[in-house]
C-alpha cells in the first residue's frame, strides 16, 4: 500500500492497529502520523489517548503497556514510537514486540518509525513484512508529476502539467519540499485556483542549483562525505557533469585569486576591485582561504584540468571521475 492510500483509508476511518513506517523520506511518515492525529485525537482526549516515545529513551514494555491501556471515553488510542533505528532491542524484547504485533489490541494504534533499516536483521525482517509496514522512499521524478498534481487537486487547485513538470524539475524527488512550495503557490494563486508555469517560475527556486553551491561549500570545508552525497544528489537529478565541474573550477579560481591578493595585505574592498567581483563573494572566499595553502590550490587546479580532460575525451564514467576529484581535493 502507498502512503497516499494509507492516508485516504485513515480519512475514511479505516485505521490499522499497527504501522511500521520506515525509510529516508520522513515527509510520508509525518503525513501519516498527522492524519492519525487528526482522526483520533481531540483537545478533550489528547492527554489520555496520545502517547509519544523516543525508542532510545524507552522500552518495548513501555510501548506495549501504553497500547494495552484502555483509551479515555472510548475511541482508539494512538501510541507513537519514533526512531527505532537509534536503539538496540534485546532478543527477549523483540519477542514481546513480535507477539504483540501478531495480535495487536484493536482499541489502540501503535506506530513505529525508523530511517534506514537492515532487512537482514531479525527485528526489521519481521516488522517490514507486517500488514501495516510502509517503505517511505521518494518516488522517481516522473511519478512525482501525478503526485503533486493530485495533491494540488485535493486542495481545490488546478496545477497544470507544465507547472508540475517545472516544479519537479527544479526541486527534484523531495516530496516534503514540493508540498511546502505548493502551499506557497496556492497562497499566491488565491481565488484563481490555477497554478501556472509562470507562477512556478516566479516563486520556486532551483533547488538543484542551490545543491550545486552546497557541494562547492562542502569541498571548501573539506567535508568529504557531505561532498560525495551532494554530488550523488546532483547526478541522480540529471545534472550535467561538465556543469558541476565548471562550478567547482570557478570556485577554486576565486579562492586562488583571493588568496593571492590576501597575501599582499589587501582588504576586502581592494580585492573586490582587483578581481572585478562583488565584496560579499570576497568575504565568503576569505572564510576558506586558510584551509588551502598555495601548493594545495595548485594541486587542486591540476586535478580540475585532469578531470576536465577525462570527462571530455577519455570516455571514463563521469561519476567516477568526479568522485575521484572530490576525494583528491578533500584529502589535500
Amino acid at each position: 500500500m502507498l502512503a497516499d492510500q494509507i492516508i485516504h483509508s485513515i480519512g475514511e476511518g479505516k485505521i490499522g492497529p499497527f504501522y511500521f513506517l520506515y525509510g529516508v523520506e520522513s515527509f510520508y511518515r509525518l503525513e501519516i502520523i498527522r492524519a492519525l492525529n487528526h482522526k483520533l485525537i481531540t483537545s478533550d482526549n489528547r492527554d489520555f489517548n496520545l502517547e509519544n516515545f523516543e525508542a532510545r529513551e524507552s522500552s518495548v514494555g513501555d510501548w506495549i503497556g501504553a497500547a494495552k491501556t484502555l483509551s479515555f471515553l472510548g475511541g482508539m488510542k494512538l501510541v507513537i514510537v519514533r526512531n527505532l533505528h537509534e536503539t538496540t532491542i534485546e532478543d527477549s524484547d523483540q519477542k514481546k514486540l513480535f507477539k504483540y504485533v501478531a495480535d495487536p489490541g484493536l482499541d489502540s494504534c501503535l506506530v513505529i518509525t525508523a530511517d534506514k533499516v537492515d532487512r537482514k536483521r531479525k527485528l526489521y525482517k519481521n516488522l517490514t513484512t507486517q500488514q501495516g509496514a510502509l517503505s517511505c522512499e521518494a518516488p522517481q521524478e516522473e511519478g512525482l508529476l501525478s503526485w503533486v498534481k493530485h495533491r494540488a487537486r485535493s486542495f481545490g487547485y488546478d496545477l497544470s502539467s507544465g507547472a508540475a513538470r517545472k516544479m519537479v524539475g527544479r526541486i527534484g524527488a523531495k516530496p516534503g519540499v514540493l508540498a511546502k512550495e505548493l502551499e506557497k503557490m496556492m497562497a499566491y494563486a488565491g481565488r484563481e485556483n490555477k497554478i501556472t508555469e509562470s507562477i512556478v517560475g516566479d516563486l520556486v527556486g532551483d533547488i538543484k542549483v542551490e545543491n550545486a553551491f552546497s557541494l562547492t561549500e562542502a569541498l571548501k570545508e573539506k567535508k568529504t562525505e557531505k561532498a560525495l552525497l551532494l554530488l550523488q544528489n546532483q547526478l541522480d537529478h540529471g545534472e550535467d557533469p561538465i556543469k558541476i565541474l565548471g562550478l567547482i573550477a570557478w570556485q577554486f579560481r576565486t579562492l586562488w585569486e583571493v588568496k593571492h591578493y590576501q597575501a599582499q595585505k589587501y582588504g576586502v574592498q581592494k580585492i573586490a576591485e582587483q578581481m572585478g567581483a562583488k565584496p560579499f563573494l570576497v568575504e565568503k572566499a576569505l572564510q576558506y582561504t586558510k584551509k588551502f595553502n598555495r601548493s594545495q590550490l595548485q594541486e587542486g587546479m591540476k586535478y580540475l584540468l585532469e578531470a576536465d580532460r577525462d570527462l571530455k575525451t577519455s570516455g571514463k564514467e563521469p561519476r567516477g571521475v568526479l568522485e575521484m576529484l572530490l576525494l583528491r581535493i578533500c584529502s589535500g
